[in-house]
């Protein structure tokens, strides 16, 4: 399949958002379907209207406030969700990797984008024209069941992860990260986003993180070098994790 830079161009113009390009391929839509279980859940009347989108880390996927053009489905890579208050400050609400929807609750309630979606690493997205969504998807009851499920998941999320930012202390939280990003074949520990990013994602400032950081590496607990976090005692900082932290997804 060819796609000029003038196609890739006027298209993204026309939809306002920052797809690299898109395609339609039904080869490997079976493929995606059968391998994430959901040659039940997509209609086969939906599969004709399909596209493929491809992201580029940095682009926004859909921006707070935007009407919907796209249900998507992310496939691969991985994409921070926030929202941005009056005054400009970033709350990041959670980081998704695959497999997840995006736009579901805007579909559900008839609202434009409650918030900003930006691409973290190279992505690709299913996507289905909302108009098709509506009209096919909100009639099939698989489709809707799995629809639940998913916004089900996400509110449980958001409820564990206010009652941890209130009960835990921020040292808490940080480790039960840190744990989950630890090798296992090191000691090393691998964020799949900046600093900043974790920050905004533990509901804190950059300056605090970086203090807490500064305190477990004081006790012993870790070292950082030129920006790598090694673990030096895991039994101890076991010890602050918070089993009933929705940490990685």
């Amino acid at each position: 399949m060819i796609i000029t830079d003038l196609m890739i161009l006027l298209y993204a113009l026309d939809q306002g958002v920052d797809i690299l390009y898109k395609y339609r391929d039904s080869q490997e839509l079976r493929k995606y379907l059968a391998l994430y279980q959901l040659e039940g859940i997509i209609h086969k009347d939906m599969e004709e209207y399909h596209e493929f989108h491809r992201f580029k880390k940095g682009d926004l996927l859909c921006e707070l406030g935007e009407p919907l053009r796209y249900f998507y489905i992310l496939l691969k890579g991985n994409v921070k969700v926030y929202t941005t208050s009056d005054n400009g400050k970033i709350l990041t609400l959670r980081i998704f990797d695959t497999l997840t929807n995006l736009g579901d609750i805007e579909l559900i309630t008839g609202t434009k984008y409650r918030c900003s979606v930006e691409v973290l690493s190279n992505s690709l997205c299913l996507a289905f024209p909302m108009q098709v969504i509506q009209k096919i998807g909100l009639n099939d009851n698989a489709f809707l069941r799995y629809l639940c499920s998913d916004l089900c998941n996400k509110f449980d999320h958001i409820t564990s992860v206010s009652s941890s930012n209130i009960l835990y202390p921020l040292r808490n939280r940080l480790a039960s990260f840190m744990l989950e990003y630890l090798s296992a074949d090191s000691n090393v520990i691998t964020f799949p986003y900046s600093h900043k990013e974790l920050a905004e994602l533990l509901g804190t400032t950059y300056r605090h993180l970086t203090r807490s950081l500064g305190e477990l590496e004081s006790r012993g607990l870790i070292e950082m070098v030129d920006g790598t976090i090694y673990v030096l005692d895991e039994v101890n900082l076991r010890k602050l994790h918070v089993e009933t932290y929705p940490h990685k997804v």
